[in-house]
């Protein structure tokens, strides 16, 4: 190999460390405020085949409002429900009974499996509509620092990285041996759009050593995570690992449920049949158990396509099975850890796998890797744009940590139902494994993420419902998605991608009846409020930092009322409510109904029900960059949601307008009527 050139010294705001799942959305934040990030992979390709590809339908919420949900639709494969079968008479295997996959009154997205290379291609699609930022391939990270004493500085550089690019000649020796990117492309099913990922940009001729002083280090590299064990944080966890074989197959079998997702246990073993895209089947196999001490003697060349072949014959049976065409194939060993702790100081941070890992088929590691990501992704996006109070990023740690622990709880509950193998089984593991997929369902599909009180999530301790006015709007829990209907064009909309992430918080103005006399009159003075016109002082809308050449406030308002659609105008409403741009005209899309739609039966005026709000009266409620609750108050409540604001937003030097004093209420004795 040539001598090495001389290191390179560089400074990036955000340095994020592996460029899966849980890398991809947090470089998705840096890509939408403009920020000075780079992300590194250890890799020298993109993802093509196999790998994760379970997603849960609070993980579709968010591609939503991130613009690429429908590529997810139009290429992934959707069930509504799994079977479970067991033994029968005779030696065959029964359906003994159905369970349903995800609610359909909870969201408008169903439990899809896509492989994780086509979700990084969207990803990765969605971060160059609004940036020019690259992932990095074959860099390896090789040293890191952290100089404590400097973390409090917000214009200080305390961490340091060193990097190495391997040459073409290190990542393709002379042995023969084919690269991953030639690997890669001798594989059937890679699409078009893919194919860009083979080619190798700008790699260099020799080694490059450079050292890199960052700001933040966001930290996704995976299971064996690099960046934790420079910090030296220990993982907790399970005595023994589960050893699985997976395969995605064309299967060749008269197996009935060969196209469902389903649970099949007998005496043989228990296996996970998940139906994929491109008729593609993935079976999890249980192979082996390691204990404590014995997973490093573990040989995993043990472990073939025919290994696996040979144990689904035999769970299968009587029915035939076999294949011809295997798209991709592992073994996992893995087992319940946890890291002690996700953070190091104030920058930075470890996500995703490099938290938390389990058994691999329980279709939940990607999303919480994702959303680990896209927590972590938009409080330091904001913090690098001077926006973000800095205590908010403790917010991280407080809000995800919990969730990894409550991961690897249902996976203790989960694993074994897999893995215990019994002489006689029988129809009381088929109800145990009923009982605990529904015992872990809100959590599981992230109906409910209990997040706890802090500066982003105003609710009293051990708060589980909203406020009277608004009881299903709860602080620290996702709005609940439905349908509604732009009052200027009647277009309708899920609110999953009404409320885009574009990085903003949104002031949810719910309007209530407008054709109300007295209704009518608080939302005008609520909009003279929102425009600075009253005796209250400046708008909270003006009152906080802007992030220069991305938007004019961090503070969005968006309406929704009850009355008719077609009682109704656009211009009924304050003007704070729809603003004027002298380029782009009035914001049509501000002002929503919640009224049905004869043309849209999923638009069916039922939104305040599920968000448990008064169709008169309405509420106020705040929406994180992340569609997560912050705070929820009456119409009036101007001054609390001032304070709620004060607490996450740096406001603007300049800032003399006073808080209001006391908040704005409806006269004594109103009625609705």
């Amino acid at each position: 190999m040539d001598k090495e050139q001389d290191p390179i010294e560089s400074q990036t705001d955000v340095l994020i460390v592996g460029a899966g799942p849980s890398g991809l959305m947090a470089a998705y934040w840096m890509a939408r405020f403009g920020v000075n990030a780079r992300i590194i992979d250890k890799h020298e390709t993109e993802v093509f085949v196999g790998h994760a590809d379970g997603l849960r339908q609070r993980t579709l919420e968010l591609f939503d409002s991130m613009g690429f949900q429908h590529r997810v639709l139009q290429e992934g494969s959707i069930s509504f429900e799994a079977n479970i079968w067991v033994p029968g008479p005779q030696g065959k295997i029964i359906r003994h009974g159905i369970m349903n996959i995800g609610k359909v009154d909870e969201s408008p997205f169903h439990n899809t499996r896509l492989n994780q290379g086509r979700l990084e291609r969207f990803m990765l699609d969605s971060i160059r509509e609004t940036s020019d930022l690259e992932v990095e391939r074959s860099v390896l990270a090789e040293s890191l620092e952290y100089d404590e004493n400097l973390e409090n500085d917000p214009n200080a550089y305390p961490i340091t990285v060193q990097v190495r690019v391997r040459s073409k000649d290190e990542s393709n020796p002379s042995s023969g041996r084919k690269s991953a990117a030639e690997s890669e492309s001798t594989r059937n099913g890679i699409l078009p759009d893919k194919r860009t990922g083979l080619v190798e940009h700008r790699k260099p001729t020799k080694t490059k050593v450079e050292t890199i002083k960052a700001r933040y280090l966001i930290g996704c590299d995976g299971a064996h995570s690099w960046t934790r064990r420079q910090l030296g944080i220990p993982t907790e966890g399970s005595d023994t690992d589960h050893i699985w074989g997976v395969v995605d197959v064309v299967p060749l079998s008269d197996f009935p449920d060969v196209r469902r997702v389903c649970v099949v246990t007998n005496a043989a073993g228990t296996i996970l049949v998940i139906p994929r895209e491109r008729n593609l089947v993935r079976f999890y196999v249980p192979v082996q158990v390691c204990e404590a001490g014995a997973t490093d003697r573990f040989d995993r060349s043990t472990i073939t396509p025919d290994v696996i072949r040979s144990r689904l014959q035999a769970i299968l049976a009587p029915y035939s099975f076999d294949f011809k065409i295997c798209d991709w194939w592992t073994a996992y060993q893995v087992g319940q850890r946890i890291a002690t702790q996700s953070t190091k100081g104030n920058r930075i941070f470890l996500a995703g796998d490099a938290v938390h890992t389990h058994s691999p088929k329980m279709g939940l590691g990607m999303n919480m890797s994702m959303q680990d990501g896209f927590n972590i992704g938009w409080k330091i996006a904001l913090s690098v744009a001077g926006a973000l109070r800095p205590d908010v990023l403790q917010t991280y740690a407080l809000e995800r940590h919990p969730l990894a622990e409550m991961l690897l709880d249902f996976d203790r509950h989960w694993s074994p139902m897999f893995t215990e193998r019994k002489d006689n089984v029988s129809d009381a593991k088929a109800k145990e494994i009923a009982a605990i997929a529904g015992m872990f369902e809100d959590f599981a599909d992230g109906w409910k993420v209990f997040y706890p009180p802090s500066c982003l999530v105003w609710k009293s301790e051990g708060q589980d419902d909203g406020p009277p006015f608004a009881r299903h709007m709860i602080p620290g829990e996702r709005v609940r998605p439905a349908k509604i209907r732009n009052q200027a064009d009647g277009v309708t909309q899920w609110t999953t991608r009404v409320l885009e992430s574009d990085g903003r918080f949104r002031i949810l103005v719910l309007a209530g009846d407008v054709l109300n006399p007295m209704q009518k009159r608080r939302v005008e003075i609520l909009g003279q409020v929102l425009a600075g016109k009253s005796e209250l002082g400046a708008s909270p809308l003006d009152r906080y930092v802007t992030v220069p050449g991305r938007f004019k406030s961090l503070v969005d308002v968006f309406t929704v009322h009850t009355s008719p659609w077609k009682e109704v105008e656009f211009f009924d409403f304050p003007e704070a409510l729809r603003p004027f741009d002298q380029f782009q005209g009035w914001a049509y899309s501000k002002i929503w109904c919640d009224g049905p739609c004869d043309v849209d039966r999923y638009c069916d005026g039922a939104a305040y029900e599920k968000w448990g709000v008064d169709r008169v009266l309405g509420a106020l409620v705040v929406i994180r960059p992340d569609q997560y609750i912050g705070w929820v108050g009456e119409l009036g409540d101007v001054a609390e949601l001032t304070q709620y604001l004060d607490g996450v937003l740096v406001k603007k030097p300049t800032d003399g307008a006073k808080l209001p004093a006391e908040n704005l209420k409806i006269e004594e004795g109103y009625a609705a009527e």
